[in-house]
């Protein structure tokens, strides 16, 4: 039977729309936060519609499993984040200088990636795809069992010891791990599944995996805050930021993290954020002092990997005017009387000869002077390159882009590193996009004054 459109789910859209206009408006929280808007706000939406349809859904009537699964969603993802120090598949930049800011972002964002994923499986169930699918029912031994459990460690154990080959198993190793042990203390199986021959929920949770691999790339292509891949071999062909191939590792992900939620409820007698296991053994409940042990070890888990997510896999801040050492302090001050506030002002605004000549004018500095300023700015924030970047870049000889766009990536990794030598210098992959992107503004820039 059909319900009246929740509340919840008319401040998704509303939300989301508001966020789309405010993120190309550059208003803020919505610019700085745009990717936390945007999930959020689908994550209701989703909810919302799955209630209308069938008058059950996680958010209304399942709420104290949504929030429950909040906490375990940024766990869940850590593991990947603490995998990736290791693999150096991905990069943050722009993120907030602010580390309050930056580790709340963190625990939103993250906190998204479960509830995400299981709001669209659920969503495709309701709609009733793949109602009738079937398959040839399977039944795995024991002896099976055992060799899933022996791919699942190769997998994980090879993914983060030789990296740049097999980077990729790291997405799929744990179903091979964890689901023989489901299995077995008869938890939530996709093995079950698969013996009695319904292949329904894993089909879900493959086309939920896509699709919401496409919204994480979409969304995140415009975030101001975001992350850039150094996908080894896979680096030329994109789709938003993501290697192309890439997107293959959406599905096998979103039945892994589904594994794993599931391997966690065993240890919550079985209960789980789907309506089949949502109240199964209603009378057991955990420990008080399970329950305090477990949030220390999120807690705890979560401080130690958002601290090394800091250290080594954030690239830079978000650059703001009074972090740009190039221009002198009385001018930083300065600035915003004349209508810059930001670095990227500086950029949009001095795009034409008669806005730089007026503005040198008004500030009374050499043209040549503000040129400097405008070019450092706009090295600062190409592919959001950061600060401290740029003074890695001005000690090889790196002043502007069209001086970055001119120089071979090869080259410019052995000057960098031989100037920093006994330190850890920018990765070869992260020069490669900085010179790229160089050499793509430098033609559109070309273009436009050609034009």
């Amino acid at each position: 039977m059909k319900k009246t459109f929740p509340i919840h789910g008319m401040i998704g859209i509303l939300a989301l729309l508001l966020s789309e206009v405010f993120l190309f408006k550059k208003v803020e929280p919505f610019y700085s936060w745009f990717y936390c808007f945007a999930w959020w706000s689908y994550i209701l939406t989703v909810d919302a519609i799955i209630y209308t349809s069938k008058g059950n859904s996680l958010f209304v009537n399942r709420r104290k499993e949504f929030f429950l699964m909040i906490p375990w969603s940024v766990f869940i993802w850590l593991v990947f984040e603490a995998a990736n120090l290791s693999l150096e598949n991905w990069y943050y930049i722009n993120l907030p200088s602010s580390i309050w800011e930056r580790w709340l972002g963190y625990a939103i964002a993250f906190g998204t990636v479960l509830p995400g994923i299981f709001e669209t499986t659920e969503l495709l169930e309701t709609v009733g795809l793949f109602k009738n699918s079937k398959m040839k029912k399977r039944v795995i031994t024991h002896k099976g069992h055992s060799i899933m459990i022996l791919i699942g460690m190769l997998c994980l154990i090879s993914s983060l010891l030789l990296p740049q080959y097999f980077f990729s198993l790291i997405w799929g190793g744990f179903i091979f791990l964890l689901e023989p042990f489901i299995y077995r203390v008869g938890g939530k199986s996709l093995l079950r599944d698969i013996e009695e021959g319904k292949p329904q929920k894993i089909y879900h949770l493959l086309i939920a995996g896509l699709i919401c691999g496409l919204l994480w790339e979409f969304w995140n292509y415009w975030a101001l805050s975001k992350w850039v891949y150094t996908v080894p071999f896979f680096d030329k062909t994109k789709g938003f930021e993501m290697p192309v191939l890439g997107f293959l590792g959406f599905p096998p992900f979103a039945i892994q993290v589904y594994v794993m939620y599931n391997f966690i409820s065993l240890f919550r007698y079985k209960r789980g954020w789907e309506e089949t296991t949502y109240q199964l053994n209603p009378e057991r409940r955990l420990s008080s002092l399970t329950i305090v042990l477990t949030m220390i070890l999120i807690g705890s888990f979560s401080f130690l990997i958002f601290s090394a997510i800091d250290h080594k896999t954030v690239d830079s801040y978000f650059p703001r005017l009074q972090d740009a050492y190039w221009i002198e302090p009385q001018y930083r001050k300065e600035l915003p009387k004349v209508g810059i506030s930001t670095l990227e002002d500086l950029s949009l605004k001095t795009k034409e000869k008669k806005e730089r000549e007026e503005l040198a004018l008004r500030l009374l500095i050499p043209k040549e002077t503000l040129t400097q300023w405008i070019e450092k700015a706009q090295l600062v924030q190409l592919k959001g390159l950061g600060v401290e970047n740029l003074q890695v870049l001005e000690k090889v000889g790196v002043h502007s882009l069209s001086t970055l766009a001119s120089e071979d990536p090869e080259r410019l990794h052995e000057r960098i590193g031989q100037v920093f030598q006994g330190t850890t210098p920018p990765r070869k992959a992260k020069v490669r996009i900085w010179v790229k992107e160089a050499k793509k503004r430098v033609r559109s820039v070309e273009f436009r004054v050609k034009a």
